[in-house]
C-alpha cells in the first residue's frame, strides 16, 4: 500500500554542506543511521520540519531500503540522543496536534541561499508541521526565555477577530528565539507582530492603543 504524501512546501532538494564529512557528531553514528540522517534532509520543509512517524519516513525517505519500522525508530532515537553543542539533538521529535513531528535544529543556518518567500506558506510559517514546543527552543546557549504572562492576548483578541492570536503568538515567540533576542516588552512586541500579520493578510482590525514604545523588528 503506497503512502500518500501531503502537499509539500519545499523545493526538490536541500543543501548539504561538505563540512558534514568531518563533523564529529554525525560521524560518530553508525553507517545506517548516518545514511538515514542524510536521506531526511531533502524532505525537510523550509522550516526544517517534517512528519516524524517512522512509517511515513520509510515511505518517503528510504522506500528502497530494507530497514524495518523498528530499525528506523531506533535510528531516529539515536539521532535525537546525539547532542549538539547547544544541548539539542541532531534531530528533535515531538507530538503536536496529534501529529508526530520531526525538526532538525540549525537547518536554516546550513541552507545557503534559502529563500522562504519563494516557497508556499503552510499553516505554521512555511510548513504544515506545528512549531516545536518552547522547551526545545530553550537550549544551553545563553538565551533569555520568553515571558509567558499572556493575559494581554485576551485583551487583544476582540481587536483582531480575523487572526488566530494563539498561533500568531507562537510564531512571534519562535521568531524571537531563533534570533536569540530578548523580548523585554512582550505585549508591545506582539502588537507590532500583529500589525505586520494584518498587512500580510490584508485585514483591518480595530485601532489599538499601544501605550508604551513598541519593540521594533522586521518580520
Amino acid at each position: 500500500m503506497s503512502i500518500k504524501k501531503p502537499r509539500t512546501y519545499h523545493q526538490r532538494g536541500r543543501f548539504i554542506s561538505r563540512k558534514i564529512a568531518i563533523d564529529p557528531k554525525v560521524n560518530s553514528l553508525d553507517d545506517s543511521t548516518f545514511l538515514l540522517f542524510l536521506m531526511l534532509i531533502p524532505h525537510l520543509d523550509a522550516e526544517g520540519r517534517m512528519q516524524g512517524d517512522p512509517v511515513m519516513i520509510r515511505g518517503w525517505c528510504c522506500p528502497k531500503r530494507s530497514w524495518s519500522i523498528e530499525q528506523i525508530e531506533e535510528m531516529l532515537t539515536s539521532l535525537q540522543n546525539t547532542k549538539r553543542e547547544d544541548g539539542l539533538g541532531v534531530i528533535e521529535r515531538y507530538t503536536a496536534n496529534g501529529t508526530e513531528c520531526l525538526w532538525m535544529p540549525g537547518f536554516e543556518s546550513e541552507q545557503i541561499g534559502l529563500q522562504k518567500d519563494h516557497e508556499a506558506k503552510g499553516k505554521y510559517g512555511y510548513s504544515d508541521i506545528p512549531y516545536p514546543p518552547s522547551k526545545l527552543l530553550k537550549t544551553k546557549a545563553k538565551v533569555e526565555p520568553v515571558v509567558e504572562d499572556t493575559n494581554f492576548i485576551e485583551e487583544l483578541r476582540p481587536k483582531y477577530p480575523h487572526l488566530n492570536l494563539d498561533e500568531e503568538w507562537e510564531k512571534c515567540k519562535l521568531w524571537w528565539s531563533e534570533g536569540k533576542r530578548e523580548m523585554k516588552r512582550p505585549k508591545s512586541a506582539f502588537i507590532n507582530w500583529l500589525s505586520k500579520a494584518k498587512v500580510s493578510n490584508q485585514l483591518e482590525p480595530k485601532s489599538v492603543e499601544t501605550g508604551d514604545n513598541m519593540d521594533g523588528f522586521e518580520k
